[in-house]
Protein backbone atom coordinates (compact mmCIF):
# COMPACT_ATOMS: atom_id res chain seq x y z
CA UNK A 1 0.00 0.00 0.00
CA UNK A 2 1.35 3.49 -1.06
CA UNK A 3 1.65 6.25 1.47
CA UNK A 4 -0.36 9.53 0.73
CA UNK A 5 1.54 12.50 -0.11
CA UNK A 6 1.98 14.89 2.69
CA UNK A 7 1.14 18.80 3.08
CA UNK A 8 5.29 20.00 2.60
CA UNK A 9 5.36 17.91 0.08
CA UNK A 10 1.63 19.19 -1.88
CA UNK A 11 3.35 23.05 -0.55
CA UNK A 12 6.93 22.19 -2.56
CA UNK A 13 5.41 21.25 -5.62
CA UNK A 14 3.12 24.24 -5.58
CA UNK A 15 6.20 26.62 -4.88
CA UNK A 16 8.72 24.76 -7.22
CA UNK A 17 6.10 24.64 -9.95
CA UNK A 18 5.65 28.69 -9.51
CA UNK A 19 9.47 29.30 -9.70
CA UNK A 20 9.72 27.32 -12.58
CA UNK A 21 7.06 29.11 -14.43
CA UNK A 22 4.64 25.83 -14.79
CA UNK A 23 1.29 27.01 -15.58
CA UNK A 24 -1.83 24.97 -14.46
CA UNK A 25 -2.03 22.59 -17.61
CA UNK A 26 1.64 21.55 -17.84
CA UNK A 27 1.62 21.06 -14.18
CA UNK A 28 -1.31 18.64 -14.55
CA UNK A 29 0.38 17.05 -17.45
CA UNK A 30 3.55 16.33 -15.18
CA UNK A 31 1.94 15.05 -12.20
CA UNK A 32 0.02 12.18 -14.45
CA UNK A 33 3.73 10.84 -16.26
CA UNK A 34 4.55 10.68 -12.39
CA UNK A 35 1.52 9.30 -11.43
CA UNK A 36 1.45 6.59 -14.12
CA UNK A 37 -1.96 8.51 -15.96
CA UNK A 38 -3.83 7.82 -12.45
CA UNK A 39 -4.37 11.67 -11.28
CA UNK A 40 -3.72 14.94 -13.19
CA UNK A 41 -3.76 16.76 -9.46
CA UNK A 42 -0.62 17.12 -7.29
CA UNK A 43 -2.62 16.46 -3.90
CA UNK A 44 -3.76 12.69 -5.60
CA UNK A 45 0.05 11.72 -5.58
CA UNK A 46 1.68 8.83 -3.64
CA UNK A 47 4.42 10.14 -1.36
CA UNK A 48 6.75 8.48 -3.45
CA UNK A 49 5.33 9.59 -6.65
CA UNK A 50 5.73 13.36 -5.25
CA UNK A 51 9.43 12.55 -4.10
CA UNK A 52 9.94 11.70 -7.67
CA UNK A 53 8.23 14.98 -9.30
CA UNK A 54 10.27 17.34 -6.37
CA UNK A 55 13.85 15.47 -7.41
CA UNK A 56 13.06 16.30 -11.36
CA UNK A 57 11.31 19.47 -10.06
CA UNK A 58 14.67 20.54 -8.57
CA UNK A 59 16.43 19.99 -11.86
CA UNK A 60 14.81 22.87 -13.80
CA UNK A 61 15.47 25.98 -14.23
CA UNK A 62 12.90 28.93 -14.14
CA UNK A 63 10.69 27.62 -17.38
CA UNK A 64 11.24 30.40 -20.73
CA UNK A 65 8.35 32.00 -21.67
CA UNK A 66 9.26 30.82 -25.55
CA UNK A 67 9.00 27.27 -24.27
CA UNK A 68 5.68 28.00 -22.57
CA UNK A 69 4.61 29.64 -25.90
CA UNK A 70 5.41 26.99 -27.78
CA UNK A 71 4.27 23.73 -25.63
CA UNK A 72 1.32 25.93 -25.45
CA UNK A 73 0.79 25.69 -29.70
CA UNK A 74 1.35 21.81 -29.39
CA UNK A 75 -1.84 22.09 -26.23
CA UNK A 76 -3.89 24.51 -28.43
CA UNK A 77 -3.63 22.20 -31.67
CA UNK A 78 -4.09 18.96 -29.58
CA UNK A 79 -7.30 20.73 -27.82
CA UNK A 80 -8.48 21.17 -31.61
CA UNK A 81 -8.02 17.62 -32.30
CA UNK A 82 -10.26 16.86 -29.30
CA UNK A 83 -7.05 15.13 -27.83
CA UNK A 84 -8.85 15.82 -24.58
CA UNK A 85 -10.24 14.59 -21.42
CA UNK A 86 -13.05 15.49 -18.24
CA UNK A 87 -11.39 16.50 -15.32
CA UNK A 88 -12.52 15.02 -11.91
CA UNK A 89 -14.11 18.60 -11.41
CA UNK A 90 -16.05 18.28 -14.82
CA UNK A 91 -13.74 20.45 -16.85
CA UNK A 92 -12.97 19.39 -20.45
CA UNK A 93 -8.59 19.39 -20.51
CA UNK A 94 -6.03 18.30 -22.79
CA UNK A 95 -4.87 14.84 -22.26
CA UNK A 96 -1.57 15.15 -21.55
CA UNK A 97 -1.23 11.10 -21.64
CA UNK A 98 -2.07 11.34 -24.70
CA UNK A 99 -0.11 13.85 -25.90
CA UNK A 100 3.45 12.13 -24.80
CA UNK A 101 2.40 8.08 -26.24
CA UNK A 102 2.03 10.15 -29.53
CA UNK A 103 5.32 12.14 -28.84
CA UNK A 104 7.48 8.69 -27.30
CA UNK A 105 5.67 6.93 -30.73
CA UNK A 106 6.16 9.55 -33.64
CA UNK A 107 7.31 12.78 -32.56
CA UNK A 108 11.13 13.21 -34.12
CA UNK A 109 13.24 12.75 -31.20
CA UNK A 110 10.30 10.13 -29.34
CA UNK A 111 10.91 11.74 -25.90
CA UNK A 112 7.40 13.62 -24.33
CA UNK A 113 6.61 17.12 -24.74
CA UNK A 114 8.61 18.44 -21.13
CA UNK A 115 11.86 16.56 -22.04
CA UNK A 116 12.34 18.51 -25.45
CA UNK A 117 14.57 21.74 -25.10
CA UNK A 118 13.83 25.18 -26.21
CA UNK A 119 16.28 24.35 -28.96
CA UNK A 120 14.35 21.69 -30.17
CA UNK A 121 10.69 22.74 -29.39
CA UNK A 122 10.42 24.24 -32.92
CA UNK A 123 10.51 21.47 -34.99
CA UNK A 124 8.65 19.79 -32.72
CA UNK A 125 5.68 22.46 -32.99
CA UNK A 126 6.01 22.23 -36.92
CA UNK A 127 5.94 18.55 -37.14
CA UNK A 128 2.81 18.47 -34.33
CA UNK A 129 1.42 21.45 -37.01
CA UNK A 130 1.58 19.31 -39.67
CA UNK A 131 -0.64 16.63 -37.70
CA UNK A 132 -3.21 19.22 -37.36
CA UNK A 133 -3.49 20.08 -41.01
CA UNK A 134 -3.41 16.37 -41.65
CA UNK A 135 -6.44 15.68 -39.17
CA UNK A 136 -8.23 18.79 -40.45
CA UNK A 137 -7.77 17.12 -44.49
CA UNK A 138 -9.08 13.92 -42.79
CA UNK A 139 -12.68 15.88 -42.03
Amino acid sequence: MSTAINKAQIGAIATMCAYANIGKEAKAVMVEGFSGGRCSSSKDLFYDEATAMLTHLATLQPEDPQITKMQGKIFYYAHLMHWTKQNTKGKIVVDGRRIDEWMEQYSYLKKKLNRYTKKELPKLVSQFALVYKKFLNSI
